[in-house]
């Protein structure tokens, strides 16, 4: 008697459609668990941000001012590996306020380190890795430390993750300690490099006050003391703080400058003349035949959390968010310095109120979307002379502290 046995199983066909169906959930899913990280990491940015604020808020508290942006040690002789130039950033005197005590009390003592190495020369900067194998620190740096671009003095190279966005995959070399935040400089350009206090003819003095009173319209002036007192606008009408994208080597427009277009027939007097340098194919990054760079693989967009150049810790609100990268001298000066980030349409702010807020690329910004505009300048006439409000529309408003601008309640 024969027995005849069933054999259940797939056949090729529905093998081929149940992974068909698999592929098809899967690709359904995973937009859906991106979208729910960044929403993650979106609100941790949010929260980085907010603590930065408070530790702004808590040292004004202390100090009756703002945390000078541009401040620190400085001499006729002006030694980088002696004192730091008066280069320091707000975020460096803001550190025992944010619970980063033992970093304070490193900078704000004399420091045992590795002989000076400054990371603006890349190629002496790549060769001391791994050093610290071979050497015994031997250097006496002193209290506050050196200049702010010294790769080999520990406080600067440390990385703060509070002064971190969890959306920006920026790390390492040739960066030293990043940041994605910055102080608001407001709607001008020119003389915002240097401050009040300048090294001419080889001494330091405040030479740059009548250009700071005409264009130093932001709550932090670069290299002077400000206060809440001085924000006439309102401190919930007025920005504190920025949030921006770092630099990944790309070439991107809104993390890697484009240099000397020059000043008077240059930046100041056309907003958009880096316009012509994008790539018309992918408009988010330079056409490698029209622009200017630097050969300097260290300078790039939030590079350095402890220098208050510009290019590092500093943006205007003149272009709107993620717009490009477009200075009139090389990248240790100055011009349309946008707010960016990793996040889809827009950056995070922080208002005077500690408020924090995300302002889109579409914010209206007046003359920034138009043709040639100019800024203000201790020159200026009619619209753009000093004083007047800010020809940068909402925008423009939003970071000057004390011109008068009218803003209403829908931001």
């Amino acid at each position: 008697m024969n027995r005849h046995r069933n054999c259940t199983g797939f056949t090729l066909l529905e093998l081929l459609v149940v992974i068909g169906i698999i592929g098809i959930l899967v690709g359904l899913l995973l937009p859906a668990v991106q979208a729910a990280r960044e929403a993650a990491r979106r609100m941790s940015c949010s929260n980085n941000f907010k603590q930065i604020a408070l530790g702004v808020a808590q040292y004004h508290d202390a100090f009756e001012h703002l945390p000078p942006h541009g401040t620190g040690t400085f001499s006729n002789a002006n030694d980088p590996n002696t004192t730091n130039q008066f280069r320091l950033s707000f975020l460096v005197s803001i550190t025992p306020f944010m619970g980063h005590t033992p970093i304070w009390e490193m900078i704000s003592q004399d420091h045992l380190g590795y002989r000076p190495t400054d990371s603006a020369n890349p190629e002496e900067a790549f060769g001391m890795m791994g050093m610290e194998e071979f050497e015994e620190p031997e250097f006496s740096y002193p209290s506050m430390g050196p200049v702010p671009s010294m790769s080999s003095y520990e406080p600067w190279a440390t990385e703060i993750s509070t002064y971190r966005c969890p959306s920006d995959p920026g790390i390492g070399l040739p960066a030293l300690g990043r940041t994605n935040y910055t102080v608001c400089l407001g709607d001008a350009i020119e003389g915002l490099d240097q401050g009040l206090w300048r090294y001419e003819a080889s001494q330091w003095s405040p030479s740059g006050a009548a250009q700071m009173e005409a264009t130093g319209r932001g709550m932090f002036v670069p290299r002077m003391v400000t206060s809440f007192a001085d924000v006439t606008d309102g401190l919930s009408n007025t920005i504190m703080l920025g949030e921006i994208a770092t630099d990944l080597g790309d070439k991107d427009t809104r993390t890697h400058p484009s240099i000397n277009n020059g000043w008077e027939e240059g930046v100041l007097a056309d907003i958009q003349i880096c316009s012509s340098q994008i790539d018309i194919s992918r408009p988010q990054f330079w056409d490698y035949a029209s622009f200017q760079t630097s050969a300097n693989l260290g300078q790039g967009r939030g590079y350095r959390w402890a220098d208050a150049i510009p290019l590092m810790t500093g943006f205007n609100t003149i272009l709107p968010s993620n717009s490009q990268l477009c200075f009139g001298g090389d990248e240790t000066t100055i011009g349309t310095l946008p707010s960016s980030s990793r996040h889809q349409g827009g950056a995070h702010v922080a208002m005077g109120d500690g408020a924090i807020k995300f302002i889109t690329d579409s914010i209206e910004c007046g003359a920034a979307r138009g043709t040639p505009q100019a800024t203000v300048t201790l020159e200026g006439k009619g619209d753009l002379a000093p004083g007047s409000p800010s020809v940068f529309g909402l925008w423009g408003a939003l970071g000057t502290r004390n011109q008068g601008e009218l803003i209403g309640d829908d931001l």
